[in-house]
């Protein structure tokens, strides 16, 4: 659990460089429960911009999904 102070953008690349599948996993989740982008980074509390440059990075993490 993280503090609410805590930069996540900053945790989440921690978690790509340690465990790879559990990034994807917890994008894949958000992204699926929100549909689109913009929700899903305000959920992640991420900028916009970074969740795109992820997904293009691994387009694995929308693969399957409809996003608006």
């Amino acid at each position: 659990m993280t503090l609410p102070s805590e930069d996540r953008e900053r945790l989440l690349l921690a978690l790509r460089r340690v465990d790879p599948a559990g990034f994807r996993g917890q994008l894949r989740a958000v992204l699926a429960a929100h549909g689109e982008l913009v929700g899903a980074a305000l959920a992640l509390r991420v900028r916009e911009a970074s969740l795109r440059a992820w997904l293009r990075d691994d387009p694995s993490i929308a693969a399957g999904l409809t996003l608006a």
